[in-house]
């Protein structure tokens, strides 16, 4: 038999090598779990931004994006501003490559956000920094994308820039400018917009003569712009660089640009609407941002940018500042619908209405209480010059009444001579008949001119004394005809003195009137002063007046006519109003008078239509038993 430790050696070996896998067994099962096996997998995303912090588009996309990408669970952002507008080289550009794989590479990123070209190509060309990592670009032409969306694992969002639209709203709001200049700065990347620039106003040569300034030194450009016509529009997109090796933000280029242009400056960028831009058809950059976080989260969940094709995003609106649109004097009707005009200052009355209607209402009190007490000086004048007209009104008939009394004791006065005159007269004529001589033709001829003279003296010192009698007549019926023929004895010598022609037209068939002798005759006798004084201006050939009576419509009518001026339309309305008259001299009462004596008598007293002159209607109502026989109809 062999020996027994021959046979217990493979038997102890065997159970050695089960206790330690027993061992490593436990090892494995109980032994505590990492950090890393406790929590998923992070995502780490690095932002590559073409140009330098400082740019206000890509202020706006960023907090945009960091908005959406923060939101998620597990991310981390990195943000790198390459800066290739002051340093283009290709020398640079390989030590960036370096340094970020240098950087990152330890760290582990999970997709690459590339803004705007010059970052696609830092992180493409000549090969990916990192191979099989995601790429998801943006703020990148349409025209550009394509060529980028077929590099492997590349995705991104072909972003439509507005730059035609915009030329085409310059027109619009500038529909007589006979240019459009274009300008734009002298960096690699002006550059790229400078062909994009060209190519959208290719398409508008026929329209407008297209100006292009690009690449100049700020001086020069500002010297150039001055001598284009004023109203001609600019369109800028991109000026990171002038010519004389100046490095320029937005606002700032936009505002030097904007204090030399012949017009409004438009761009596609809503930030810089405000700042010295007029806008235009804008592309929001924050709204781009957010649409690339949110793809770049669908990306980073499927680890692939193999399901997701190139996206287009061709959202734009028409931004205005409405400033400059009032400087320029661009009416809001050329405007196209849904434009968003901003930092137009609004009227104060929008601005503050409690404060305005608080105004509004204290000036409109005020003002009231200013009419009406202008309204109330303006009567207090108007009374005491009515009061001053009829106080001197009062006085001329105060010295007419006196002059009345005294030309009625005339009257009496020369009465006695005249009656005397006539007496003797008659006493001559039967004294000469006694004595034989009474058929003498020219002694008889002497004696009857002097008593037909002096009884009309007499006839008239009559009428004149029953005129300027106080007291009233009695009242009844009486022939109008003889009334007027009254007025027309009374008013003949002041007519031939005038040199003035008064025809007389009244048939004695005209019936009766009823009424006051004293005030009808004074109604006449008015009407016929005024016509001879309408007339005196007239050459001696011209001055006539017509006085008519007649029966009309159960009426008798009395017409006084004359070839003077006539009256205007202000007088004729105002006519028989009290104290208003067209002659020096006048009271502006007799008008007046004779309208409420006519009225009184149951007439109506008008101003009719006449070429060549004035002519005033008196109708009064006839006696009915006169009336009769002169219609024939008793």
């Amino acid at each position: 038999m062999p020996p027994p430790q021959q046979h217990v050696r493979p038997h102890m070996a065997a159970c050695a090598r089960t206790a330690t896998a027993a061992v490593l067994l436990l090892v494995v099962v109980f032994a505590p779990r990492s950090v890393a096996d406790e929590q998923p997998l992070a995502k780490r995303v690095l932002v590559l931004y073409q140009d330098a912090p400082n740019v206000p588009v890509l202020i706006a996309l960023n907090d945009g994006l960091r908005r959406v990408l923060q939101e998620a669970d597990g991310v981390t952002v990195y943000t790198e501003h390459l800066d290739l507008s002051r340093f283009p080289g290709p020398s640079f550009v390989s030590d960036v490559r370096g340094w970020l794989r240098h950087k990152y590479t330890p760290i582990g990123i999970s997709l690459v956000v590339a803004v705007a070209p010059g970052a696609i190509t830092v992180a493409t060309q000549p090969d990916a920094l990192w191979p099989g990592v995601p790429l998801v670009f943006c703020a990148t032409d349409e025209r550009l994308s394509d060529d980028f969306a077929r590099i492997p694992g590349v995705t991104g969002i072909a972003q439509h820039y507005p730059i035609g639209e915009t030329m085409g709203l310059a027109l619009r709001l500038l529909p007589n400018t006979s240019k459009l200049v274009l300008v734009g700065g002298a960096a690699p990347n002006d550059r790229v917009w400078e062909s994009l620039l060209r190519a959208e106003a290719a398409k508008l040569t026929n329209k407008v003569e297209v100006v292009e300034l690009f690449g100049l030194p700020l001086a020069e450009l500002r010297e150039q712009l001055a001598a284009i016509p004023r109203g001609t529009p600019v369109v800028g997109v991109s000026f990171l660089r002038d010519g004389a090796g100046r490095l320029w933000t937005g606002p700032e280029i936009i505002r030097a640009i904007d204090s030399a242009a012949p017009g409004p400056v438009f761009s596609i960028y809503e930030v810089l609407v405000g700042r010295g831009s007029v806008g235009g058809v804008v592309v929001d950059y924050a709204r781009m941002g957010e649409e690339t976080g949110r793809l770049a989260l669908r990306v980073m969940d499927s680890r692939s940018t193999g399901g997701f094709p190139l996206q287009r995003d061709t959202a734009s609106k028409v931004v205005l500042d409405g400033r400059i649109l009032d400087r320029w004097n661009i009416p809001d009707a050329r405007l196209p619908p849904g434009a968003e005009v901003r930092f137009r200052v609004p009227p104060p009355w929008a601005a503050y209405p409690r404060t305005s209607i608080a105004i509004a209402i204290a000036v409109g009190i005020q003002t009231s209480l200013m009419v009406v007490v202008l309204l109330e000086r303006r009567s207090r004048r108007r009374a005491e010059a009515l009061a001053r007209e009829r106080q001197s009104a009062v006085a001329h008939m105060n010295r007419v009444a006196a002059v009345s009394e005294i030309a009625a004791s005339l009257a009496h006065e020369i009465n006695t001579p005249i009656a005397s005159m006539l007496n003797g007269a008659r006493a001559v004529r039967r004294f000469l008949a006694t004595q034989g001589v009474a058929t003498d033709q020219g002694i008889q001829r002497s004696l009857s001119i002097v008593e037909s003279e002096g009884q009309r003296v007499a006839d008239i010192i009559r009428r004149l004394r029953s005129m300027l009698r106080k007291e009233g007549t009695p009242s009844g019926p009486m022939s109008i005809v003889e009334i007027v023929r009254e007025a027309v004895a009374l008013v003949e010598p002041q007519a031939k003195r005038q040199e003035t022609e008064i025809l007389l037209e009244a048939s004695p068939e005209v019936p009766s009137v009823e009424g006051d002798r004293i005030q009808l005759l004074q109604v006449v006798l008015n009407l016929l002063l005024n016509a001879i004084d309408a007339v005196g201006s007239l050459p001696a050939s011209q001055r006539r007046v017509v006085v008519s009576a007649t029966f009309r419509d159960d009426q008798v009518e009395v017409m006084v006519a004359d070839t003077g001026q006539g009256f205007t339309p202000a007088a004729r309305s105002r006519l028989f109003e009290p104290f208003f008259t067209t002659k020096p001299s006048g009271l502006g009462l007799g008008l007046s008078i004779s309208r409420s004596i006519v009225e009184a008598h149951g007439g109506c007293i008008y101003l009719g239509e006449k070429p060549g002159g004035a002519v005033i209607f008196v109708r009064l109502p006839a006696v009915e038993e006169a009336a009769a026989v002169a219609t024939g109809a008793v």
